[in-house]
């Protein structure tokens, strides 16, 4: 597959960009040539695609006048060519805008990792495709976009490719909105037909859990274990797991609220939690520390850092994977899934199951239907429903 940028009018042999004229260009007088730059350097792929982008505009402009012929209008007088201009707006910009709250005040909504994940994705560019990175955004068409995932597809991987593109289109569009590229008039680097990753399949095992519960308490982290804990047993997020501060309890109910949002999130209280949560709460006042948060990294007492977490989160994982290898596959991210499967094996409905995670419950279904036939019990457990209204209705 080749690794070179689809660009009008651009032909590439050996990695080397060459113009190529079309029967209709050739029958002009227009013959093919090696891009190359004035001091005999090829261009880069920045730079073919900005002289296309120009080429364009020079064959539109002679169409204009073979118009102008044909109807005996004078040609306005020519004006001598500018020299060739920098980017106005390269690529590089629009995602420094996109992502500036002084210039995109809307951005400030988005959540940390979210913010994170969008750098990481324009990241891609710089790191795959730099003369695309440095080059117009404007210049960018459908078919240049499409050629561009083909490249970070070779590059970087399906999922990282269509991360990256979709970020594109979505900074594209803001700055589309805002009158920044007045001659786009559709975007892009929508609707590329791209190629969806398969889903991640995995969630634990009660065996995995008790694994790795308990190997966090053997080396002291018993903080991790309750994080592990209150993962499954309540199906939120990372992020807001580790901002949960507690609102209350009553009527075996516990509240947390979401330290950063204040969201409040109400939940029945599980055994296997209030265990956990008032062991901690027992630790906490034998340190004579006092904190609003759920659970704190008690090798400070202080509020868990997303990068902390993670890493205290893979060294205890690869210790346990050294008791139950399985382990070596799961994530954190595993855990929501994993509530929403559990609770589906204890057969809870889809809007049972929502009222407990929060997922949509598009997304509930979404999650289930790749678990259901990795579960046979779930698959037993309906079958047997089924038997029993059967054989009601005929004893009827």
């Amino acid at each position: 597959m080749s690794t070179n940028p689809k660009i009008k009018h651009v032909a590439w042999r050996d990695g080397r960009p060459r113009f190529e004229p079309s029967p209709t260009l050739r029958k002009l007088g227009y013959k093919g040539e090696d891009l190359k730059t004035a001091d005999g350097r090829w261009m880069t792929a920045g730079e073919a695609l900005d002289w296309s982008n120009a080429f364009a505009k020079q064959l539109a402009g002679e169409k204009r006048k073979a118009r102008m012929r044909k109807t005996g209008r004078h040609e306005p007088t020519q004006v001598p060519a500018s020299p060739a201009l920098k980017p106005t707006y390269p690529v590089r910009q629009l995602f420094d805008d996109w992502l500036n709250v002084s210039k995109n005040p809307s951005i400030a909504d988005r959540a940390d990792n979210t913010m994170r994940d969008y750098r990481q994705k324009a990241k891609v560019f710089e790191n795959h495709l730099p003369d695309v990175y440095a080059a117009e955004a404007e210049a960018l068409t459908k078919p240049i976009c499409i050629g561009l995932y083909d490249v970070l597809r070779t590059k970087a991987g399906i999922a990282t490719a269509a991360g990256a593109m979709r970020i594109l289109g979505i900074a594209l569009q803001w700055a589309m909105d805002r009158g920044k590229f007045p001659d786009m008039h559709v975007n892009p680097a929508h609707k590329l037909r791209m190629k969806v990753p398969d889903p991640r399949i995995r969630f634990a095992t009660k065996q995995e859990m008790k694994v790795l519960v308990e190997t966090a308490d053997a080396m002291g982290a018993h903080e991790m274990g309750d994080m592990y804990t209150l993962a499954v047993w309540s199906g939120q997020r990372q992020a807001d797991r580790l901002e949960f501060q507690l609102a209350g309890r009553e009527r075996g109910r516990i509240t947390f609220r979401q330290g950063k949002t204040k969201v409040i999130v109400s939940m029945p209280e599980a055994p296997e939690l209030r265990k956990r949560l008032l062991a901690a709460e027992q630790r906490r006042k034998t340190a004579e520390v006092i904190s609003p948060y759920v659970i704190l990294n008690e090798e400070d007492w202080k509020p868990f850092k997303a990068d902390r977490y993670r890493r205290r989160y893979e060294d205890i994982r690869r210790a346990a994977a050294r008791q139950l290898p399985s382990l070596k596959t799961l994530r954190d991210q595993d855990f929501r899934d994993t509530a929403v499967t559990w609770l589906a094996m204890a057969d809870c409905t889809i809007p049972q199951i929502c009222a407990i995670t929060g997922h949509s419950f598009k997304t509930a279904n979404d999650i289930l239907k790749h678990y259901l036939a990795m579960n046979p019990d779930l698959a037993d457990s309906a079958m047997a429903k089924m038997i029993t209204w059967f054989e009601k209705e005929e004893t009827n």
